[in-house]
């Protein structure tokens, strides 16, 4: 008999030992008894998202879970799917990069970048991207500019001669304070391309530093939201879930505008409300009663959760364990509502460092219909637990077939 299934996918839930919390990972710290009772009555272990030493980001770490085939991976771009999360889907011969706010400024050595998330901007985003929207550049090229959430957007080249093979202009934590890098063409086609991206954020340094928002922010002694720097170029995509091959209808519960746009790409149905942020304030209570709702119609929900990532790259420990300990408040409805839950993550974010890390990410699966915690000792579910557990170190894709075979695919 066919189940139905609820996929978590907790954004950087695996972490490193914290000083701050005693030497323990924030899920070792945190307090989740519906975690550890699923855990208990089912199955759980390591998952490396793609390979045992290979760092994972979040597209390819979720596209994964999703169903993109292992030999895919190579495929994503994070420009083309945050443009599918804004509803902005390519046209032939157009190229869209992942942009940031970020906090700039004009030095000899070029723009230097004090903050690559403009502390994190929320308010009146739209004003600044109206701001940078719509720039000539010249030779027949247009700029166009979409937010997304918070400080993330996506910039999106129009015009003739246009190669995504260029490289990012965002030098990641590692580079932050730095000098923002230049766009370099991969091949000599993509040499417009890279001449147009460092034009584009010279021009929109130029209007943004003392734009009104900017104003505002500069007296209240906030990060100014003064540049754009670049990752992730690609050109249209198309890409089959191994999900879609099975014949499954499937759902995707998420406020990340990255994870909304592979489920675009995927052909995945979408939940989205106001209250479903990729920030800490996201509605979890809601989240998981629209995945109740969306089985009703489909055999697959997945929901995804953001914030565990965003404390980790924040460097707070405390903050990182205490929403896990809430995300845990939120899943009990998931266990006596009937589906499988499975819970897993894109990859490990370490909280000391802010960084993502080639660690592999604790998971489960719990079948109701398969529970058991006769002859079994508690455990408290995390990174420590997981290593010693019998479920076996597998990669993602076999995390997923292991969920399919429980559902009776």
């Amino acid at each position: 008999m066919r189940q139905k299934a609820v996929i978590l996918i907790a954004d950087g839930l695996g972490d490193l030992p914290s000083a701050e919390l005693g030497g323990q990972t924030p899920l070792e710290a945190a307090h989740t008894p519906v975690l550890d009772g699923m855990a208990l009555a089912g199955v759980y272990g390591l998952v490396d998202p793609i390979v045992a030493g290979e760092v994972p980001n979040t597209d390819s770490g979720v596209g994964l879970v999703l169903g993109l085939p292992p030999d895919q991976t190579g495929l994503l771009h994070r420009g083309p799917v945050e443009a599918a999360g804004a509803g902005r889907p390519l046209r032939e011969g157009e190229v869209a990069v992942r942009a940031n706010f970020a906090t700039l400024e004009e030095r000899p050595e070029g723009l230097w970048m004090t903050d690559r998330r403009a502390g994190r901007i929320m308010e009146r985003v739209d004003e600044l991207a109206a701001a940078i929207d719509g720039i000539d550049l010249g030779d027949g090229v247009r700029a166009e500019f979409k937010p997304t959430d918070q400080h993330r957007g996506v910039l999106v080249l129009s015009g003739p001669g246009l190669d995504a093979a260029v490289s990012d202009t965002d030098p990641g934590d590692s580079g932050n304070p730095g000098v923002v890098l230049e766009a370099r063409p991969l091949r000599p086609e993509a040499a417009l391309t890279a001449l147009k991206i460092n034009q584009y954020l010279r021009e929109a340094h130029r209007r943004l530093q003392d734009h009104p928002v900017n104003v505002t922010r500069r007296a209240a002694g906030e990060p100014l939201a003064s540049g754009i720097i670049t990752r992730g170029a690609g050109a249209g995509i198309r890409l089959v879930s191994r999900i879609h091959t099975l014949g499954l209808r499937a759902a995707v519960v998420a406020g990340c505008n990255t994870v909304l746009g592979l489920a675009r790409v995927f052909g995945f149905d979408t939940v989205h409300r106001p209250a479903f942020t990729a920030g800490l304030d996201t509605d979890l209570h809601g989240k998981m009663s629209a995945a109740l709702d969306a089985l009703a119609d489909h055999d697959l929900v997945y929901v995804h959760i953001k914030a565990s990532d965003l404390c980790a790259h924040d460097r707070l420990p405390a903050a990182k364990r205490d929403f896990i300990e809430r995300l845990d408040q939120a899943l009990a409805p998931l266990t006596s509502a009937g589906p499988i839950v499975a819970l897993s993550s894109d990859h490990t974010t370490d909280s000391n460092t802010g960084a993502h890390t080639a660690d592999p990410v604790p998971s489960l699966i719990f079948d109701p219909s398969a529970a058991a915690t006769q002859g079994r000792e508690n455990i408290k579910f995390g990174e420590t637990a997981c290593r010693a557990s019998d479920m076996g170190r597998q990669r993602s894709h076999e995390f997923l077939d292991r969920v399919l075979h429980r559902m009776g695919w």
